[in-house]
Parts: C-alpha cells; sequence; structure tokens
C-alpha cells in the first residue's frame, strides 16, 4: 500500500513539475565554430550506466543524481543499474546506450578531436524535475565548460 501511495506521489509531483518546467525553450549554449575534426565530445546517457564502484542509483525513488564516468574507462568496469526498459542488449554490449568505444574510435579516424575527461550517466526515471534543474543540470554545465567541451551527445535508456 505504501508503495502504491508512494508511485501516485510522485506522479503528481512528477505532473506539477513538467508543467511547470517541461515547456521551457531551451537556448544553444554556443554555436560550433570549429571543424568537426577538432570537437571535443562529450556524452551523457539517461540509461542508467555507471561504473561498478559507484553506488547504483535508486530507480524506484527517482535518482536525479549524475554519475561522472572517465573518458578511458574501460567497458568492463561499466554496469546499468535502470529497470524502466530492457537493460539485456546494453548488459552485453553497453555501446548500444553508452558509445564510449565509438567515440574512442571516432577519434582514432581522425572523425573528432577527441572525448572529453569526463562523460555522464544518469537513470532515466526522475520525477523530481524541480531537482534535476535545479541540482543535476547546473553539475553537469559546470563541469562540460571546466572540460572545454564544444558538443554533447545525448542518449535516453
Amino acid at each position: 500500500m505504501l508503495k502504491r501511495v508512494k508511485e501516485w506521489y510522485f506522479k503528481k509531483i512528477a505532473a506539477k513539475m513538467i508543467n511547470k518546467h517541461g515547456r521551457e525553450q531551451v537556448e544553444r549554449l554556443t554555436q560550433v565554430t570549429k571543424p568537426m575534426r577538432e570537437w571535443n565530445v562529450s556524452f551523457i546517457t539517461t540509461a542508467g550506466v555507471h561504473l561498478k564502484t559507484d553506488h547504483p542509483f535508486d530507480v524506484d525513488g527517482g535518482d536525479w543524481g549524475v554519475k561522472f564516468i572517465p573518458h578511458h574507462t574501460p567497458e568492463d568496469d561499466l554496469t546499468i543499474t535502470h529497470t524502466h526498459y530492457d537493460t539485456s542488449s546494453a548488459d552485453q554490449d553497453v555501446n548500444c546506450v553508452f558509445p564510449i568505444k565509438i567515440l574512442k574510435n571516432l577519434v582514432e579516424k581522425g572523425t573528432i578531436g577527441e572525448v572529453s575527461q569526463t562523460l555522464y550517466g544518469m537513470m532515466g526515471y526522475i520525477p523530481r524535475v524541480d531537482k534535476l534543474m535545479n541540482e543535476s543540470i547546473p553539475i553537469i554545465l559546470k563541469k562540460l565548460k571546466e572540460d572545454n567541451v564544444d558538443v554533447v551527445l545525448l542518449s535516453p535508456g
């Protein structure tokens, strides 16, 4: 019973927050003027990807936290905490939701300049949009600027 009340409550909060924040227009942070071969590229996913050494996402509670993933992380050191989509393919090959190997290959081929120092994992079930907007997003933006990122690629879970 408590779980149903909690789910109902979070749905109400989520609807209120989406109504308040979900219609905002986001302006470009910058216009990319560099050629693609010079881009510093980062990646953000809400597929629940994180380091195996990180504390798992709180899927049931709706986690707005951000996991920082160093660009040099081996794929075997990553895991997924998410129950709101079928993770079986991602469990076999994390690149289908977090293409770290593909980004590194693009660097090797000279298609892009580099993969940013930090990549980001989040969990897509975030009913507290206010926490996302006021806590998670500012942390990510600050780190993207510190890492001099030119382009951010996004992937849902």
